[in-house]
């Protein structure tokens, strides 16, 4: 009868943990892989976990604010899926992204963080004849009430102005080789549902889009809270250049540097909570 009381009473302050989650309107962090939730996750007050489209999250504080951190999977589908489950549920004032990136442009080199004003869907468009020319999807306005062709979704000003000061912030990162990663703020970002690690097409990516940094979550994210009417900010180091390094495939370099280039991306994410 005593473990059937017990078991009870888990359950019940699981479930007002829950409601109250709910209510507060937390700041929602989102990652792809489970290495890039585990620095946040070790760092924050943890007040209880759930399973949600059958990924956990932790409901708690960091930097002190109140913060839903959630795995969101790999991929477009994955990341709008999870997105959308979560903003319906607990109604975040902003989502955050952190997580690692291929570099595309020369001034992006491995570990550093990307911190882009505009994304764009890579690989929505037409295939014919001359190949592949990119289109833009119609999107839900909502503050127009219209939907409109659009190639670019944009950080709302108020989240990235506070990111500007990230760039000239010391976080004293750790070297990769001789280089020093910064935390860059501005351009764009481009995402897709490939890995990509060729040449080619990385300077494909910088030549039609002026791309940063390539992932394959971001853009979905941003159409997801664009339409929802809820704020956005994404944070990426980048891991890898796809394909573009001349010494190394982008395979080889996201095996080397993964783990430091998620954690550089949590690290910068957990210092611009503070600033909101």
């Amino acid at each position: 009868m005593k473990r059937k009381s017990i078991s009870l009473l888990a359950i019940v302050i699981f479930a007002a943990n829950i409601v109250q989650a709910e209510q507060i309107n937390p700041y929602l962090i989102i990652y792809a892989f489970s290495t890039e939730g585990q620095l946040l996750a070790k760092e924050m007050t943890v007040d209880s976990t759930a399973k949600i489209l059958g990924r956990t999250i932790h409901i708690g504080k960091l930097s002190g604010k109140d913060i839903i951190l959630a795995e969101s999977g790999v991929g477009m589908t994955n990341a709008a899926m999870t997105v959308q489950g979560l903003i319906d549920r607990f109604h975040p004032r902003a989502v955050i992204f952190t997580g690692i990136a291929g570099g595309i442009d020369s001034t992006v080199h491995i570990g550093d963080i990307v911190v882009c004003r505009k994304w764009a869907t890579h690989d929505y468009g037409y295939w014919g004849a001359e190949g592949f020319k990119p289109s833009p999807p119609d999107v839900y306005m909502p503050n127009a009430d219209s939907i409109i062709e659009t190639t670019y979704l944009m950080a709302v000003s108020a989240l990235f102005d506070n990111a500007a000061g990230l760039a000239v912030d010391t976080f004293n990162f750790d070297s990769i080789g001789t280089h020093i990663p910064r935390v860059k703020v501005g351009g764009v970002g481009v995402s897709g549902n490939a890995f990509i690690d060729n040449v080619e097409k990385r300077e494909w990516l910088s030549s039609s889009f002026g791309a940063l940094v390539t992932d394959m979550e971001s853009a979905a994210l941003a159409q997801v809270c664009t339409i929802n009417g809820v704020p956005f900010i994404i944070f990426r180091s980048a891991s890898d250049l796809a394909g573009g390094s001349g010494s190394a495939t982008a395979r080889t370099e996201i095996r080397q540097f993964f783990k430091v280039a998620a954690v550089n991306s949590a690290r910068v994410v957990k210092e611009y909570l503070k600033e909101l």
